[in-house]
């Protein structure tokens, strides 16, 4: 009874100084793993080396630990560093000139392929404030009296929507004659002061506005009386549309007398003119039922709160229905709120990309010195980690299996396939990853992208996570071509190559290097990442896959251990020269001591201890 009482206290004692052990050494965590990772990879090599220096232990550690930190662990560093600095001046770039993204935003807007300029931007901005002060009021203030007070926020709110509705149009037309006239300039390659077409021009729109003012005074002569005769109520929506018969008519109108153009420049005019005629004669539609709307909720016929409540509520619908027209759609109306930030929203989310970024980047600030004093660290520790795993890992496994409670042989076969199919599935991952990126920093390199480093290191990290890849990269990239830069055939080039190049490559790295080797199932992959990085930060990115390989190879073992008491081993894919490769590795002191025996002996039968054979 003592013994077990004495058994019960030394496990207690190993749990309590076990999770001192855990608090002292997580914080090693990353740089231990990985050390590990790297010597499960490098495995073959660290044979190769072995087996050319005579199985000197130290020796042949050092020799292999150098040769990861020249091959692997430096070139990656001088890259990322390369890339965090990129970052940086990047960061500190759009931090000194705030006004960069302004110009950005403006050459976006004026792209030939997508155009997103919203010269009526700040009115709309406008209307939507008093709008929605006016719901406001009309929902929070009890008093109906001081709401219909002349005097009072919600007349004063109606009187500059209307105002703010009578400058839609003639913004427009400035903006098209604007337009019209740079488009007409480029393709003369020539500058405003050289010709006289401005005032040409403004012949055009003002044609098109009397034209169009003839229209609405016809319609609205027409509409005054009902079909039954009784004079239309003044302020109800009109019921017969502007674009009728007589619109038609006037849109397809000759030019006025025009001098100095030829006849393709009198065919663009043309064009813009009718789509101006369009865009303005439905906006003058909107406008004519938000005064409707205006004049229901100023009359004062609203006889108590809710009639009041509900007249609100229907100005507010007129004006999405508006919204919706003056931005030529719901989704394009969505890009030209994005594409036309208020200079507040520009300095804001520039100053919160700033405060998330600048603490990730490398830049010269105490922050990063002590950010420098741990990589440091850190480094020290994976070299010295990857070192003792090389030259004393066999013993370290040895003692592991003495405490392990499992049969010698499924301790083996648990190593030799985690060993075999973990090393197969990081390489690959990891292969296939910078491959991926280095074909995409090719082709950014010949479109002329910069911070070429940092899209290719961006490139490498994303493609280490499945179904996301490269193309998160890549994709925006061609974007930023065809919409900020207007090189179209770069976009498609880089987006050929991308689809048939970088994406492709995958598949063949995947297929040399695990040659038939099981793979984890790409569902199973993507979650693993995910559930990884969720939980232990990038690192995950390895951790995920590599846990659920291990679990992988312990359900493999389960399944024959199943499998012999139904009579029925399915076996293995682990042969039993694998097993005698890692054992003789784990157990070559041990056989060093017993040169004697036969090699045929290594493999241990199910009921040997680890120092039986």
């Amino acid at each position: 009874m003592a013994r077990y009482i004495s058994f019960a206290v030394l496990l207690g004692i190993i749990v309590v100084i076990g999770a001192l052990f855990y608090k002292v050494m997580i914080g090693f965590f990353i740089p231990v793993f990985l050390a590990a990772v790297l010597v499960v990879v490098f495995r073959p090599l660290h044979r190769w080396v072995c087996s050319k220096v005579g199985e000197r232990d130290h020796i042949s550690a050092g020799i292999t630990t150098t040769l990861i930190l020249l091959i692997v662990l430096i070139p990656a560093g001088l890259v990322l560093t390369m890339a965090a600095i990129q970052g940086a001046g990047l960061v500190a770039d759009v931090a000194r000139i705030p006004s960069s993204i302004q110009v950005g935003l403006a050459q976006l807007r004026k792209n030939k392929w997508v155009n997103l300029e919203y010269p009526h931007a700040d009115i709309v901005r406008e209307i939507q404030s008093k709008i929605d002060d006016i719901q406001n009021e009309v929902t929070t203030q009890r008093s109906f009296k001081e709401l219909m007070d002349p005097s009072g926020l919600v007349q004063g709110d109606i009187k500059v929507i209307r105002r703010q509705l009578d400058e839609l149009v003639p913004r427009l037309n400035e903006f098209s004659l604007r337009e019209l006239e740079r488009q007409i300039l480029d393709a003369r390659s020539s500058s405003p002061a050289e010709t006289g077409i401005h005032s040409e021009l403004t012949k055009v729109f003002q044609d098109a506005n009397q034209l169009l003012e003839g229209v609405i005074q016809s319609r609205n002569h027409s509409s005054q009386p009902t079909e039954e005769g009784v004079p239309k109520v003044e302020g109800t929506v009109p019921t017969k549309p502007i674009q009728d018969d007589s619109f038609t008519l006037v849109r397809s109108s000759k030019l006025p007398e025009l001098q100095g153009f030829s006849t393709t420049e009198l065919d663009v005019i043309t064009q813009s003119r009718a789509k101006y005629m369009d865009t303005a004669i439905k906006w003058m539609e909107s406008k004519e039922r938000m005064l409707a709307a205006l004049d229901r909720l100023a009359s004062g016929d609203a006889e108590d709160m809710v009639e009041l409540q509900r007249e609100s509520l229907s100005l507010s619908q007129e004006w999405s229905s508006a919204k919706e027209t003056l931005y030529g759609g719901e989704w394009l109306g969505l890009l030209k709120e994005l594409a036309n930030p208020t200079p507040e929203q520009v300095r804001l989310v520039t100053q919160s990309t700033i405060e998330y970024l600048q603490p990730k980047l490398l830049s010269v600030t105490g922050d990063s010195a002590a950010f420098l004093v741990r990589l440091g660290i850190g480094a020290a520790i994976l070299l010295l980690s990857l070192y003792f795993f090389l030259c004393d890992g066999p013993a370290m496994i040895r003692s592991i299996m003495e405490l392990s409670p499992l049969d010698d042989r499924y301790e083996l076969e648990l190593l030799a396939e985690f060993d075999r199919i973990s090393r197969a599935i990081v390489l690959a991952t990891v292969l296939s990853a910078l491959l991926q990126g280095l074909t995409a920093g090719i082709g950014y390199y010949f479109v002329g992208m910069p911070s070429l480093i940092l899209l290719t290191a961006l490139t490498c990290t994303c493609a280490l996570v499945p179904f996301v890849g490269p193309a998160i990269v890549w994709v925006p990239v061609c974007c930023y071509l065809a919409i900020y830069q207007e090189n179209l055939t770069a976009a498609i080039g880089l987006a050929i190559w991308g689809s048939l190049v970088v994406a492709s490559i995958d598949n063949v790295v995947k297929m040399l290097v695990l040659h038939g080797q099981s793979q984890l199932h790409p569902l199973l992959a993507l979650l693993s990442v995910l559930g990884g990085i969720q939980a232990l930060g990038p690192i995950g990115i390895l951790v995920g896959p590599m846990v659920v390989v291990l679990l992988q190879t312990l359900l493999g073992i389960l399944r024959q251990e199943l499998g012999k008491f139904k009579k029925h081993d399915e076996g293995s894919d682990v042969t039993d020269a694998d097993i005698r490769d890692l054992s003789g590795m784990i157990r070559k002191p041990k056989l060093k001591a017993k040169a004697s025996k036969s090699s045929t002996e290594i493999l241990p039968d199910s009921n040997a201890t680890p120092e039986a054979t």
